[in-house]
């Protein structure tokens, strides 16, 4: 299957308009968020899965959206020396840029579908979870590992 993905329905992309991007000369539109550079016609998405092209313009489809919280002791994490023995709540989004064959999360990093996205989280809501939660920190975990942040 094609990595760009092309969606039969359209008008199922939904999402808020994302940043870095082009429009390029023979009509396509090209996004730079990642050095894939993937170039898009309408009604496809990146090797993400995150953004994809609706129309005229690029939208970041996972905006908003998770596809699951956690709350982790900081030492699981990356920052395990910032605010040691502090909680964290840990939330994630479908889609990456990468391909690793040993992912953990392949299923939810390569979803073609938005039903993985279980949870509707606007930032405010994350972080007033965070705050309720005593989490001094939040981490956007990831299969995720790659660059498919609020851009």
């Amino acid at each position: 299957m094609n990595p760009l993905e092309t969606v039969h329905f359209r008008d199922a992309l939904d999402g808020v308009r994302g940043r870095y991007w082009q429009r390029l000369a023979d009509g396509r539109i090209q996004c730079d968020l990642c050095p894939r550079y993937c170039k898009l016609h309408d009604g496809q998405r990146g090797l993400c899965f995150v953004r994809a092209r609706r129309n005229d313009e690029l939208l970041l489809t996972t905006y908003g959206r998770s596809s699951g919280f956690c709350i982790d002791p900081i030492e699981k994490k990356p920052l395990n020396h910032f605010l040691p023995g502090t909680p964290v709540l840990s939330f994630g989004t479908a889609g990456c840029n990468l391909t690793c064959k040993f992912c953990q999360n392949w299923d939810i990093s390569k979803a073609r579908s938005l039903d993985r996205l279980q949870s509707e989280a606007a930032p405010e809501t994350i972080v007033h979870a965070a705050q309720e939660t005593g989490s001094r920190a939040s981490n956007r975990s990831r299969p995720l590992c790659a660059m498919n942040a609020a851009f």
